[in-house]
């Protein structure tokens, strides 16, 4: 069945088409339709656009050796599509020792989310990674088989097996409790980890800390039927009864801050910009800092800057003379 394609899909289509026409050869218009699932009109449109795309070569101006080619007249007498200049797509790619220690630790930080059988492709690809390197590159970083953080284990095992967890959870407020509940997805935001879930205690979906989660344990009842379609990880829960504080920070900071969805307020002055944003409790302003520590400073109100300062002496205490 075909499918409406938006300018995003229009471009990775684009870019599927080169590799699929190298391995196949000439291929009928029809055929290209069918095996991307477009409207064969809608196909017809793109390809000409093949032309306009490649590399801008040494005289960085794209000229026409640059650029991918077809036989126009195939194509358009006779609706097939053959590739008669392929650009680069020979060309193998390295990676630099930064970008192979960068995806070494991503890799490494998806382990714990992993199924055991998963595991071995990640050890693959950490293998193919570091034979793909030359002799003259090292790597700073690897995969490894070290024991995996017990707390992430056991949430994924039992999201896994789609079964209820029950843990001990000490909140924001710096409250106890213990609770039980369906896990949905488990990942990362602004550099921590959260467990989305829906709280069998409080009827309703939470987003739980992963550092304040202590004993997981995976229960045997299954979890109910939740709702088909994406589970959203927000980084923090929706505001009740939460605080309303104003910061101001370096203007490089605002995109690490996109999870917190600050409300900025005029234009940056010195380099600075001024926001609002809302915090669950004033405590929540020390996970804040935590993102770029030094450039960001809250203003209002009082107990936030008081969490800030009491966090601060008590991570520089153990330096004090």
């Amino acid at each position: 069945m075909s499918r409406s394609l938006t300018t995003p899909d229009r471009v990775v289509l684009l870019l599927a088409l080169v590799p699929y026409l190298v391995e196949r050869g000439p291929t009928p218009l029809a055929d290209l339709a069918e095996a991307f699932a477009v409207d064969a009109r809608v196909l017809r449109q793109l390809i000409p656009f093949l032309g306009m795309a490649g590399i801008p070569g040494e005289t960085n101006t794209y000229q026409d050796q640059d650029l991918f080619d077809i036989d126009w007249d195939v194509f358009e007498e006779h609706e097939v599509v053959i590739l008669t200049r392929v650009i680069a797509v020979d060309d193998t790619p390295r990676f630099s020792a930064v970008e192979a220690a960068a995806l070494l630790a991503g890799l490494h930080a998806l382990l714990p989310m992993l199924p055991e059988r998963e595991r071995r492709h990640v050890a693959s690809a950490a293998a193919k990674l570091a034979g793909g390197m030359n002799d003259h590159q090292q790597l700073s970083l690897s995969v490894t088989t070290e024991p995996e953080h017990p707390v992430l284990a056991e949430i994924s095992a039992a999201i896994t097996a789609g079964k209820q967890l029950r843990f001990d959870y000490r909140d924001v407020h710096g409250r106890a409790t213990t609770r039980r509940v369906e896990p949905l997805v488990l990942g990362q935001a602004n550099g921590d980890w959260y467990l989305r879930a829906h709280c069998l205690d409080r009827e309703a979906e939470r987003t739980f800390a992963v550092d304040r989660i202590r004993v997981p344990r995976m229960l045997p009842e299954a979890a109910r039927a939740r709702p088909q379609g994406r589970v959203s990880l927000p980084a923090l829960d929706p505001v009740r009864e939460g605080v309303t504080a104003r910061l101001r920070f370096r203007v490089g900071v605002l995109h690490r801050l996109a999870g917190f969805v600050p409300r900025v307020l005029g234009e940056p002055v010195d380099g600075w910009v001024r926001a609002e944003i809302d915090l669950a409790h004033p405590a929540v302003a020390v996970r804040v800092v935590q993102v770029a520590p030094g450039e960001i400073v809250f203003e209002t109100p009082a107990e936030a800057r008081e969490a800030v300062l009491q966090w601060s002496a008590r991570a520089l205490a153990p330096h004090d003379a």
